[in-house]
């Protein structure tokens, strides 16, 4: 294998990193999603070190709350002792899991300053079974993931590690900066590993690659593949982000300043080379020799540098003692410890088994014990849920208006406080609506892509004025200068510690007003901002005319400004378009111009035949044909099921929140829409769905859209539970004073969500306090988000429409009497919202379980760097999950960390056909989610457990 095979055969371990911009919820073990998710957990373990489930104390707390069912628990304990083959009895290991397990570490703390006698069976049983026996393997052990400058830290006192890594940090972020500097790195454009070159004066001809396997061969690594993934792991945030980035070929910034993984790892061996040079240990074969001959010396410096010594080994190291006595305590210490951990533990079992027989079977109960309290809780949750839905006997009535949200969690008591306002029909869609558009807001020059990661939008909508807005152009103006102002002093590395006295007043009131009087501070600031004129999308597509006539302008206005940037003022509208077709059809140029300026526009600027194709290409893209507009609205309103019977008023609710100081915000908006609000393809298909040529069209597909039915277009702020309607001017007077009181309602339901969902905020009890939270930038946790998410319901309303799921469950409507037979619809829910759903889930559990290791820690010490995510403090790896306030609530676990239940209500072949056609196969049939099947043909439940789907209940 090449050296690239190799580290591609590692780098799917490292977790994926979306820019904090656009941030994307991941599931961080996306790599081991090919294994089953016990087996997934338990080898991230080994790699990354992390709690993979939460505490067993925690566990046992949820079931003494009544909320992990006893016969459930008792039924999986039973599955773990038949397929383990431990013939012991139910009531030992469930005694084990309830009374010692929760106990087990601070047991061992208590006993350390305890004399007692061990068994003497047990402890040479120990002995002979312990890696302690095996020194070798007990080195092999310790340095596992540990790179050659760490070992040498680690040995000799020194210090490389927190060097090295801020070196690292330093250049990769400048870098890989996204204009959040003033002072950008220079000559980004020639290449991660080039700069670098240039960065440190390094003398070396070759590429990155070879580069790192001269490294690899200098320090006599053994296992590259290994090693890879080492150093991968030091900074695995960092790593993730210049993954993401050149797996992307649309990513701008990779086209301008490309960076791959073999850069980093070939700036990470530089340093490594440069500080191991000078050492005593320089090479992994010197390392080898050098433990040979120190073995016990060099595994209790090891122990020492990982903090694994006791006192007393500490004590005499200091002594200088001779190490091999040392290392001969201290692992008859661990032994002895070892051996009065299970003894105690016994005390409470009684069992009569001989301690050591009972050792390995306590080892097994211990490493299955996660994943028995984990199911447990998942088929509480199951069972409870099955029986709410099964015997719900559906009541239709005639719907006033209908509304359809995004699936996330956070509409779903939004939904029922709408149901509660009268005959109200509410469903549930993937935020992006299955309309995938690369959309250009008015007055801004870039796209956003609303749609999920792995979806790229081939469909361009630009966002147009329809009204004057001299005013607007105006305060913008002023508005964006003052923002320049501040963003320049701010990025400035040179300026921070002046920027109070040069913009006190403004700054003052910003850091004072917002932090003690955060509503008054917002409506001061709010005059200053320009009120954005009504807009219009450019729906249809582009004749070709057109596009030519825009690309003409285009180059003819670039053209202009180069030539008056060379003083070349006196040349004609003539002179342009000669030069212009000069530049992109060869046309003989008729005046005399330097070869410098021509130079320019064909290098600069891209006036080029080919960037003339490329652009006439993108402007391609703009609208939609009248096919794809029918067949866009005809795959919306089939996948939700609302295919007849349509009231008057049709609302489709797009979602984004509002906060301030908030890094993380785009994990609050719409993760349908990779991390942005929703609003634009809500607008967007309303305005396609009240076309009369799409509502003709989609006659022939069955669909018959009354004349007076309206779609409108609506927005939910997820932090403060409003809800805001847009392009309302399209009713007559009859149906505005309709939609009135439908407003009015909703404004009540509004309420209603915003007095529920306050109980769980802290320090929340009234509307203006959370609004409050919406705006002050002192507050770490504007909204719960998506905590507490834990299923998914893909199917119609009616058979939940009874329950409070008090925002923990993503509700997608579906009816499988309107796919068809190889099940599309519900494949394409598979392929997207559940996906983003698998996603959401696993990130809150990995989080929750450790956010030191899968998390982001606290927000309060996080620091924006190079707009791409954050850092804690001055430098730090790139934190990949949540924030602990997301998660957290003061020290205890607010989210209640369980896989994904995936109900859905189709017969049981239906769905076979879509986990069989979906790109979610993996992680459904691994079981990284819970599927459920609710088969109402067939009278049963399913469960999918084991490579099976097994009946859990008959209806």
């Amino acid at each position: 294998m090449s050296i690239i095979e190799k580290l591609n055969a590692v780098k799917s371990t490292v977790p994926h990193y979306w820019p904090i911009g656009s941030f994307i919820h991941h599931n961080p073990l996306k790599g081991f999603e090919n294994m089953h998710f016990k087996d997934g957990l338990s080898k991230a373990k080994s790699i990354f070190g992390g709690q993979v489930y939460m505490d067993s104390s925690y566990y046992k707390d949820l079931y003494e709350e009544g909320k992990i069912n006893d016969s459930i628990f008792e039924e999986n304990i039973k599955k773990v002792l038949t397929d383990k083959g431990f013939n012991i009895p139910l009531e030992f290991a469930k005694k084990f899991l309830m009374e010692v397990s929760p106990l087990w570490s601070s047991l061992r703390v208590e006993l350390i300053s305890k004399v007692e006698k061990t068994d003497d069976d047990l402890y040479a049983y120990l002995q002979s079974h312990s890696l302690y026996s095996d020194e070798k393997a007990w080195l092999a052990q310790l340095i596992k993931h540990m790179t050659l400058y760490e070992i040498n830290d680690a040995l000799f006192g020194l210090d490389d590690k927190d060097g090295i890594e801020k070196s690292i940090i330093e250049f990769i972020s400048r870098f890989l900066d996204e204009d959040q500097t003033t002072m950008p790195m220079p000559n980004r454009n020639l290449g991660m590993f080039e700069v670098f070159k240039l960065f440190e004066a390094v003398d070396y001809p070759k590429n990155a690659e070879s580069f790192v396997e001269e490294a690899f061969k200098e320090l006599q690594v053994e296992d590259i593949e290994s090693y890879f993934l080492t150093h991968l792991l030091k900074l695995h945030g960092w790593a993730g982000f210049i993954k993401y980035r050149s797996e992307d070929p649309d990513n701008v910034s990779q086209q301008e300043y490309p960076s791959e993984l073999i850069d980093y790892m070939a700036i990470r061996l530089y340093y490594e080379l440069k500080a191991v040079k000078t050492n005593k240990i320089s090479t992994f074969k010197i390392f080898a020799a050098y433990a040979e001959a120190n073995l016990s010396d060099v595994i209790l410096q090891l122990l020492k540098h990982k903090n694994m010594l006791f006192g007393i080994a500490l004590d005499e190291l200091e002594d200088k003692e001779e190490t091999s006595k040392v290392l001969a305590d201290h692992v008859k210490n661990e032994l002895h410890l070892d051996a009065l951990q299970i003894q105690h533990s016994n005390e409470v079992l009684q069992s009569k088994l001989p301690l050591t027989e009972l050792s390995p079977i306590l080892d097994k109960l211990r490493e299955e014990e996660g994943y028995i309290w984990l199911k447990s809780l998942e088929d509480t949750y199951i069972s409870h849920y099955v029986d709410e839905v099964v015997n719900v006997v559906p009541v239709k009535e005639k719907a006033i208006a209908s509304a359809t949200f995004c699936l996330d969690v956070r509409s779903e008591v939004m939904r029922r406080s709408i149901e509660s306002q009268g005959a109200y029909e509410t469903f549930g869609a993937g935020g992006f609506l299955g309309l995938p558009i690369a959309f250009v807001e008015f007055d801004k020059a870039h796209e956003l892509f609303l749609a999920p990661a792995i979806i790229k939008p081939q469909n361009v909508v630009f966002e147009l004025p329809v009204e004057v807005h001299e005013e607007y152009s105006s305060k913008k103006g002023t508005y964006k200068t003052t923002k320049k102002v501040l963003s320049d002093l701010k990025n400035n590395p040179y300026t921070p510690y002046i920027m109070v006295e040069a913009i006190g007043w403004i700054f003052g009131i910003t850091l004072f007003g917002k932090t003690f009087s955060p509503i008054k501070t917002n409506k001061f600031f709010s005059k200053m901002k320009p009120s954005k004129p009504k807009t219009t999308y450019t729906l249809d597509k582009l004749s070709s005319d057109e596009i030519e006539f825009y690309v003409k302008k285009l180059h003819t206005k670039i053209i202009h400004a180069v030539l008056d940037d060379h003083d070349k003022k006196n040349c004609t509208d003539d002179d342009v378009e000669n030069l212009r077709k000069h530049l992109l059809f060869n046309e003989a140029l008729k005046k005399d111009l330097p070869d410098t300026l021509i130079d320019e526009l064909k290098t600069s600027y891209q006036i080029t035949p080919e960037d003339y194709e490329y652009q006439k290409k993108k402007l391609a893209m703009v609208g939609f044909t009248l096919e794809e507009k029918v067949s866009y609205l005809y795959k919306y309103l089939t996948m939700i099921g609302q295919v007849k019977n349509f009231p008057e008023f049709i609302t489709i609710i797009g979602h984004g929140s509002v906060s301030d100081n908030n890094p993380f915000e785009s994990a609050l908006d719409c993760g349908a829409c990779g991390g942005n609000i929703s609003l634009p393809n809500t607008r967007a298909l309303c305005m396609i769905a009240n076309t009369p040529d799409v509502r003709e069209k989609i006659k022939e597909k069955g669909i018959h859209l009354p004349e007076n039915t309206r779609f409108m277009p609506g927005l939910h702020i997820t932090s403060t539970d409003e809800i805001k309607f847009f392009d309302t001017e399209i009713l007559n007077d009859e149906q505005s004073e309709k939609f009135s009181k439908i407003k009015d309602d909703f404004n009540k339901a509004s309420q209603l969500s915003r007095e529920e969902r306050s109980q769980t905020l802290p320090f929340t009890n009234t509307k203006e306090e959370m609004l409050i939270k919406s705006m002050d930038w002192s507050e770490t946790r504007p909204e719960w988000g998506l905590a507490r998410n834990m299923g998914v319901f893909a199917g119609p309303r009616s058979y939940t429409k009874h329950l409070e799921l008090n925002n923990r469950f993503f509700m997608h409507s579906y009816d499988y009497k309107v796919d068809n037979q190889d099940a599309e619809i519900l494949t394409a829910i598979f392929d997207g919202p559940l996906i983003v759903g698998e996603w959401i889930n696993l990130e809150h559990y990995f989080s929750t379980v450790d956010n030191h290791v899968y998390g982001a820690g606290s927000k309060v010490y996080h620091n924006v760097v190079s707009k791409v995510g954050v850092f804690s403090g001055n430098y730090s790896d790139l934190k990949i999950g949540l924030p602990i306030q997301s998660v957290f609530l003061e020290g205890e676990a607010y989210h209640e960390p369980v896989r994904l239940i995936s109900f859905v209500e189709a017969p049981l072949e239906m769905v076979g056909k879509a986990v069989e056609n979906s790109i979610a196969k993996e992680f459904i049939l691994n079981e990284w989610i819970r599927p459920v099947i609710i088969d109402r043909e067939a009278k049963k439940v399913y469960s999918y457990e084991n490579g099976e789907f097994i009946v859990i209940k008959e209806i």
